[in-house]
This record gives C-alpha cells, sequence and structure tokens, in this order.
C-alpha cells in the first residue's frame, strides 16, 4: 500500500465567511503559507492565482523558508467582476477571452515554479433556469475554450474538478460523466481531472466508482480530500468523517490504479482553528493509509473480487481495524 504526498488548499486558512456571517477574517499570503506550515503531514500546498501570486519570487522565497512544495496552481474563473455569465462557457466573448487568458497565465504561473500543473473548478459556468442559456452553443464554447487552454502550453497539465451544485443551481460540469464527456470531446493528453471527493459524494456517486471511471481514461491528475453529509452539500468536512468505509475504498482503488499524484485537502474550519482542522483531515487520512497498509493486498484483491463474500470482506477490515482482543 503506496502512502501519497499531502497537500493543503492556503485558501482555507484565512477568510471563512458565509452569506449568513464571517468567521474567520482575512489575512495576509504571509500568514496563510505559515499557518499550512504548521500542520504536521502537510508538505505541500495549493495556491490561487491571481490573487496568490502578484508576486512570484516572494512566492518561490516564503515556500522555501516554510519547506512547502506547490502541489499546484488553483486559478479563479468564478470572479464574479468578469464571469457574472459565465467563464469558459459565457456568451460574452470578452468573459470568455478573458477566463482563457487568466488560464494560460496561471499555466505560465505554474510552470515556472516547477509545478506544471493548474487546477480550476468552473463554477461560474452553469444555469439555474430553463432557457437561461442555449446548451448547445454553451457546451461547444466550453469544448472550445478548454482546448484552446490546453493547446497553449502541452507541458502543463490542465485540471477541471467538477461540482454538483455551487455556485449555480446546476454547473455544467455536475459529475464525473460531464467532466468524462468534456476530456473527450477536447481530446487532448494535458487535459485531465481534479477529483474532489466531497464532490463525487455530494453528487451521488459512489467515490472509487469515480476514481475508476477517470483512471480508465487515463485522466486523473489531482485529488481533493473532504467529506460531507451525503445531501448534496459541499460542506468540506473532515474526510472520512461521515463516509469513512467509502474513504477506505477510495484510497484502496487509488492503489489499485497506481495513482502517485498528491492528495490535497480543501477543508472548511468555521468553528475550529484551520490548522486543528486540518491536523485532524491528515492524521484521518495517514491512518486510513495504515490501515489499508496492514492488509494482505492479495487477500483483499480475491475478497473485493468475489461474489457473495461482503460479510468475509468486512469481517477480515474488521479484524484489522479492531483485533478480537481489544473487542472483549
Amino acid at each position: 500500500m503506496r502512502t501519497w504526498n499531502l497537500s493543503a488548499n492556503a485558501a482555507f486558512f484565512g477568510l471563512q465567511r458565509d452569506r449568513y456571517t464571517e468567521y474567520h477574517p482575512a489575512v495576509s499570503l504571509e500568514q496563510k503559507i505559515a499557518r499550512v506550515a504548521r500542520v504536521p503531514g502537510i508538505t505541500g500546498i495549493e495556491l490561487k492565482y491571481p490573487s496568490d501570486f502578484e508576486d512570484v519570487p516572494r512566492v518561490q522565497q516564503l515556500l522555501s523558508e516554510h519547506n512547502l512544495i506547490l502541489s499546484a496552481v488553483n486559478v479563479d474563473t468564478k470572479d464574479a467582476a468578469h464571469y457574472r455569465y459565465g467563464a469558459l462557457s459565457a456568451a460574452d466573448p470578452a468573459a470568455r477571452r478573458h477566463a482563457i487568458a487568466r488560464l494560460q497565465a496561471g499555466m505560465d504561473v505554474a510552470a515556472a515554479m516547477g509545478v506544471h500543473l493548474v487546477t480550476t473548478c468552473p463554477l461560474a459556468d452553469g444555469h439555474e433556469y430553463p432557457f437561461q442559456v442555449d446548451h448547445l452553443a454553451a457546451w461547444s464554447r466550453m469544448t472550445e475554450s478548454v482546448h484552446e487552454v490546453a493547446a497553449y502550453r502541452a507541458d502543463v497539465r490542465f485540471a477541471l474538478e467538477y461540482q454538483p451544485h455551487d455556485m449555480q443551481a446546476r454547473p455544467m460540469l455536475a459529475n464525473v460523466g460531464t467532466l468524462l464527456h468534456l476530456l473527450a470531446q477536447v481530446n487532448l493528453p494535458n487535459v485531465g481531472a481534479t477529483l474532489d471527493l466531497g464532490h463525487a459524494i455530494a453528487a451521488g456517486e459512489t467515490p472509487a466508482e469515480s476514481i475508476a471511471l477517470l483512471a480508465q481514461a487515463n485522466a486523473l491528475f489531482y485529488v481533493h480530500s473532504n467529506d460531507n453529509t451525503g445531501d448534496g452539500g459541499d460542506w468540506d468536512m473532515i474526510s472520512g468523517s461521515v463516509h469513512f468505509w467509502q474513504y477506505l475504498e477510495a484510497l484502496y482503488t487509488l492503489d489499485r490504479m497506481g495513482y502517485d499524484g498528491w492528495i490535497g485537502a480543501d477543508i472548511k474550519s468555521p468553528l475550529m482553528d484551520a490548522v486543528d482542522a486540518f491536523t485532524a483531515n491528515t492524521t484521518m487520512l495517514q491512518r486510513m493509509m495504515i490501515l489499508l497498509g496492514r492488509l494482505d493486498p492479495q487477500h483483499m484483491d480475491a475478497l473485493v473480487q468475489g461474489q457473495g463474500n461482503t460479510p468475509a470482506l468486512f469481517a477480515y477490515l474488521m479484524d484489522h481495524l479492531v483485533p478480537d482482543e481489544a473487542s472483549r
């Protein structure tokens, strides 16, 4: 069983607010990076473009001082000042051109930083009402825009993240199926997926199956970890705190497919300190990796591939999670 390098999204270490109130104030980039560095087990950091990269040499210096590696450049394509009516699929050519140029600039920054991976969740692209958008035209524009972004630099991978319900009621990339359709239409090797395991759960998917589908397409570039209550909300809770067994299966499947990228984390902490919340998330992921590492891979694979033996499979898992002598 492999272990993965763990990263944290720095955005969750600063301002946190919702439509009701503000929970944590905005802080400087220096403070966010310093806070990420305090999380045990975190070796990587995900930063947002353009807001976190106003001074690239300064970013490089800060990461070096705190012994952090840039895991990905997260490009913001949801800014209402530019993308109120869409970004990559926008009917307005100016908005679409702005989104494409921003992503291409993010690719340049990623290459300069040596990470060669940009990710974006195109939350501005979607709809809420019937007849609000021309779906035929919108999907054509989305495909053309993603192709243009990816073709700009073959040496930088472009990962798209799907999200079932936010910011639009009906995002264009709402599930693994719509994302795979888009990737097939674009058909470039440097375009793939950021799989947010919480988004997969919110979309009603089995995360391990979503991993398998993306693996079959050679399209899994990056992973975000978090959990939620399964009611469709993107609550960004501590990984495995609700869907423990699904998380174990997801990590097991990542290992079997040979995923060797980062596992990042998006964890909201309105009622907690962000360092504490991310520490708990990291601990959960590490302990699940340890548990899976105790299993005999051949025996586990045989149990998974067998039929009608779910009781035996869970008995085997429980024997390693809670040994008999500890349960007496």
